[in-house]
């Protein structure tokens, strides 16, 4: 067969099929619809939750001021020696009606701030890929409880 011979007879070829590709061309341009799927039973819908770049971008931001805090009060855990000075047991004692605390106190104060700081910060990182709402509204109340038991540290009255 030469190169003529050939191509008519694909065009004879395809001039016969071409009704039939013609209606198969119909039915693949009307789209099936899928059967509608029903929930298997024992099965429920989780809630759905959006995890968007800002709320990453706002916690992101929490953490690095929180870094910082942590870096000001690990400096604040040894007391210097003019702290020492100032602030012994004996003049603390003495001047306890005004206030006063001594170094030890307040080192161990500050190491205790930094340990807070760091649990707040570790929630904060977990609460970048919570499971469910109720995991981040618990997550949310844990630090506002860190941060309320941080904050009344320094106050004696409200740690009886």
């Amino acid at each position: 067969m030469n190169a003529t011979s050939l191509r008519s007879a694909f065009l004879a070829l395809v001039l016969a099929s071409s009704p039939a590709l013609l209606a198969a061309a119909d039915k693949a341009a009307v789209p099936a619809k899928p059967p509608a799927a029903a929930p298997a039973p024992g099965t429920m819908e989780l809630p759905k939750m959006e995890i968007t770049a800002q709320r990453v971008k706002k916690i992101d931001q929490q953490i690095k001021k929180l870094d910082k805090m942590i870096a000001r009060e690990k400096n604040k855990i040894k007391p210097t020696d003019l702290d020492k000075a100032l602030n012994n047991e004996m003049v603390s004692k003495a001047a306890a009606i005004f206030g006063g605390n001594s170094a030890d106190y307040m080192s161990i104060v500050a190491a205790s701030r930094v340990m807070l700081l760091e649990q707040e910060r570790d929630v904060l990182e977990a609460m970048k890929r919570p499971a469910t709402l109720d995991e981040l509204k618990m997550m949310e109340a844990q630090i506002e409880e860190l941060r309320i038991t941080r904050r009344n540290l320094d106050d004696a009255s409200k740690q009886r």
